[in-house]
């Protein structure tokens, strides 16, 4: 193979010969150290590059437009060139004549101008990323965009035409930051180097560009093993399990806390400039409380990073552990507690030192490796895994509630005194897809009276609210309380039991590990700016492992968070006007939730909705075993968020859904997994969009969703509730997903190619006006109807109050100045309540095979559905393999009416 580029560079063709060391590396003027140095060697061996005489590379030098074609060119073999030529200033004869004509033949490159290439003029980072992205395509490589370019400040400078290819480049890891002194650039219209273009061809020829089988697998972190700061000298301030904080901090003499480093780094940050890195030997902290002030900020130039050194993990573990061994078996004088047809499978631990962090037997959970275990419960779950108990409240008020506990108060009685005096009382009231737990006042075993008030979830302002028909049917239908810790019930696998007169944990046949968190709250930061945590693992917490108020630049990266009994194990709250949030939470494996594993509330809300910005990253994380009490939404929960990219996540094993967002614009949802979810829940979806009627620019695409209960009639892969509107839903699979999509109440939603697998309907719309004969913005339709009427008008006012808010909905979503609520002209497409939802070129594989549309016939008139088309496998072979996700044509398999160039990924 000759040596391509040998002959192309002006350089060389004045210089004379190459000088070429047999066997050796030639180049005088790239030593080894260089950061280049290994991809000028590579393209040197492969014959891609050469020098420029003397023995020099001359990596500083500027690549031409001419020389870059020509590589390309070359490495496709050098094809015969048939095309004419295009442009005027590449004339017949010279080096680069054949690249160029080849090239703009097969739209690899365009020109300057219609008829200008410039081929001696210099070739920029955009260009270059530019081509590559065309000769990809061209050579039927994996040439899609997958991102965004957030996270270089100088991303606007890049031209339209070059985003996606940039988006393409950077998320192949062919192109890369150039540093501006702490500050990562995208550079886009800055000169390409020969030693940049050399480092970029070895990136692209050793990348794997091929379309993968499967449709969506997230890389995943399974493993805390990556070592960015390696055991050694770079770390501003050490700490270690062995260290003392009466040491400086150095390798020699670490410091043994968090709180001391952190001190430690406000005095490194003042006296040098770029990161401020405290690093952490591997190895288990036991527990943490730790408070982070703005003083422990560092700056968007100077980030105080918090990482791990050494191999292994650094753990920080708030709970305890036990091992089934650690169990003993419960003496014949404890027995009499316990049903004799169960008491030997009961083994016990000592958990006083629970008790010692400050918890009580209420406070308690534990966790298995396999999620959460259950209380012992009387009475215990009937056969369909419900804790149906209706028809027990007695007395109601508007905070209070009384339940009479009838049958079960005498069959109580049936045993030992004790059971009144140990068992834990819990109650719920469920709210058609959510329990909501409340505080119990109090239990008159004389009267059987059950007072319980004080509801745990704030949403309705921390009181049982029973007003107002709330809680409809609350005096009798659609109440579920309450259930009873005994000891007598624990008779099943996973169940355990807690005796506070002697601080004992009883479970039921143990086996494997179980932990409980304690010690409340690992990680508090206010107002703390621009912080990392790096490769650290938390466990183990009855609070929070990291709460967050008014922070803005932090970053949570191959981190583990697993086993926390608060209501959220990570929650952010709000940012302000000056500075989005800048959160960005990458490769992190969260498990072991009780409630949401990750809450982020932006705060860009109401007249605030485009006066701020959160610009939130959560990519290629993995949540699994989280919301495992079904009395919350979903496993993570992203609210205002306005700039939120979720890209390439796993969600798995939930009682609900995985990811919830609501009142956003500018979001994409794109390359994630949603498995096995809806586990206890009939009404909602894997994914939801809660209420994003001002929203717009919101595409969801790209995603695999699967092994949703098709059965359950509110349960969806996708579900888009409450007003959410400008929603692009495009080339998601759906296996066996439930009912894939619905949309409720929501308008100018486009549904588009999508595939169907089994499940039931693929896309439901549900929109109700319920008007009166003379319904009028004076006297709204009531339900659901009445809601819609409620959050329009209230956004109308926003446009007229507010010139910030009307100058975001002009750049946002534009269409909603049309709108309008006027009653007298329901019929007008531009009435909020019509729902103008687009479904087409969609396809429906062995499950119902069609578009529901549900509600009166106006709604057939307003959802316009087109080119959709279902089969069957009795009808056709399965050209899918839906395991992987992989909707390629089989070979042998023709369906010559479906456009498959409109489908996804195949």
């Amino acid at each position: 193979m000759k040596k391509i580029l040998s002959f192309i560079l002006c350089a060389v063709m004045l210089a004379g010969a190459v000088v070429t060391a047999a066997g050796g590396f030639p180049f005088s003027d790239v030593k080894e150290k260089r950061w280049s140095y290994k991809a000028i060697a590579y393209v040197y061996e492969k014959e891609l590059m050469d020098g420029v005489g003397d023995g020099k590379f001359d990596p500083a030098g500027t690549m031409t437009r001419g020389m870059v074609v020509t590589v390309l060119w070359r490495m496709k073999g050098s094809p015969k060139v048939e095309s004419e030529n295009a442009f005027s200033d590449v004339k017949s004869g010279k080096y680069y004549s054949n690249a160029v004509i080849w090239a703009k033949a097969n739209s690899i490159v365009n020109g300057v101008t219609e008829d200008r290439f410039d081929p001696s003029g210099k070739i920029t980072r955009e260009q270059l990323a530019t081509m590559l992205n065309r000769y990809a395509q061209f050579d039927g490589k994996d040439h899609r965009p997958a991102g965004n370019l957030s996270r270089f400040p100088d991303a606007d400078k890049a031209h339209g035409y070059a985003k996606d290819a940039l988006i393409w480049a950077t998320s192949k890891g062919l192109i890369s930051g150039v540093k501006s002194g702490n500050k990562d650039l995208l550079d886009p219209r800055g000169d390409a180097t020969r030693e940049q273009f050399a480092a970029i061809l070895m990136r692209f020829c050793e990348a794997d560009l091929s379309f993968p089988l499967e449709y969506n697998t997230p890389r995943v972190m399974n493993h805390y093993t990556e070592k960015e700061y390696p055991l050694g000298s770079d770390a501003d301030v050490y700490v270690a399990t062995d260290g003392d904080d009466g040491n400086p901090g150095t390798f020699d003499a670490p410091v043994a806390t968090w709180r001391r480093a952190a001190d430690l780094a406000r005095e490194k940050k003042a006296g040098k400039t770029g990161d401020v890195i405290v690093a952490f030997k591997t190895g288990d902290y036991g527990p943490l409380s730790v408070d982070l002030t703005a003083e422990d900020s560092g700056a968007p130039e100077q980030k105080i990073i918090y990482c791990k050194y050494g191999d292994g993990e650094v753990t920080f573990d708030n709970g305890v552990s036990f091992e089934a061994e650690s169990f003993e078996p419960v003496p014949e004088a404890e027995k009499g507690l316990f049903n004799a047809s169960y008491a030997d499978k009961i083994k016990k631990v000592d958990v006083s030192a629970l008790y010692d962090l400050g918890l009580t037997e209420k406070e308690i959970y534990l966790f298995y490796d396999g999620g959460l275990c259950d209380k012992a419960r009387f009475p215990n779950k009937y056969p369909d895994n419900t804790d149906n108990l209706p028809a027990m409240a007695e007395t109601v008020d508007e905070t209070h509630l009384l339940i009479t506990l009838k049958n079960m108060h005498d069959r109580l009685l049936k045993y030992d005194e004790k059971c009144f005096e140990t068992m834990e009382i819990r109650g719920y009231i469920v709210r058609g897809y959510r329990k909501d737990t409340f505080k119990v006042i109090g239990y008159d075993k004389d009267s059987r009276l059950l007072e319980v008030g004080e509801s745990s979830t704030t949403e309705f302002g921390g009181h049982l609210r029973v007003d107002e028909g709330l809680w409809a049917g609350v005096n009798g239908e659609g109440v579920e309380m309450c259930y009873m810790n005994v000891p007598f019930e624990l008779d099943n696998k996973g169940e355990y039991w807690i005796d506070p007169a002697t601080k004992t944990l009883y479970v039921y046949d143990p086996a494997g590990s179980y932990f409980i968190p304690g010690s409340g709250a690992m990680v508090t930061m206010d107002h703390t700016d621009d912080v990392t945590f790096r490769g650290l693992t938390f466990r183990n917490a009855s609070g929070r492992f990291i709460t967050a108020s008014m922070c803005h630049g932090v970053t949570l990266e191959l981190c583990g968070f697993s086993g926390t009994s608060a209501q959220e194990g990570v929650r952010f709250d709000n940012n302000s006007y000056e500075r989005p949030m800048g959160l960005t939470i990458r490769e992190c494996d969260f498990s072991n939730a009780y409630g949401f594993a990750v809450y982020v509330y932006g705060g860009c809300e109401a007249r605030d909705r485009f006066l701020k910005r959160t610009d939130v990253v959560f990519d290629n994380n993995r949540v699994t075993r989280s919301n495992l009490v079904y009395d919350e939404e979903c496993a993570v929960y992203m609210p205002d968020c306005c700039g939120l990219t979720v890209t390439h996540n796993s969600f798995g094993i939930t009682s609900r859904g995985s990811f919830a967002f609501g009142g956003s614009y500018d979001v994409l949802v794109e390359y994630n997994a949603f498995t096995d979810n809806m586990k206890n829940s009939d009404d909602g979806g894997a994914l939801y969009c809660i209420s994003s009627a001002d929203g717009w620019n919101i595409y969801v695409r790209h995603n695999f969703f699967g092994q949703i209960d098709s059965g359950k009639v509110g349960a969806y892969g996708f579900y888009v509730d409450d007003n959410s509107c400008g929603l692009e839903i495009s080339e998601n699979l759906f296996y066996d997903a439930g009912n894939p999509i619905m949309i409720h109440l929501g308008r100018d939603n486009l549904v588009r190619d999508n595939v169907f697998i089994k499940g039931g309907v693929g896309f439901s719309v549900k929109q109700r006006r319920d008007i009166e004969e003379n319904g009028s913005e004076t006297n709204p339709a009531p339900g659901e109807a009445g809601k819609t009427w409620t959050i329009w008008k209230r956004i109308f006012g926003y446009i007229d109050t507010y010139p910030e808010y009307r100058a975001g909905i002009e750049q946002w979503c534009p269409e909603v100045l049309n709108y309008h609520l006027d009653y007298n002209n329901m019929d007008d497409d531009y009435f909020v309540m019509n729902p103008v939802n687009t479904v087409k070129d969609n396809v429906y594989i062995n499950g119902t095979g069609k578009t529901d549309v549900m509600g009166e016939k106006y709604t057939q008139i307003y959802v316009t559905v087109e080119g959709s088309r279902g089969y069957t496998f009795e009808e056709n072979p399965m050209f899918v393999n839906p395991t992987l996700g992989d909707y390629r044509v089989r070979e042998g398999v023709d369906f010559p009416d479906i456009e498959f160039e409109k489908i996804g990924r195949y």
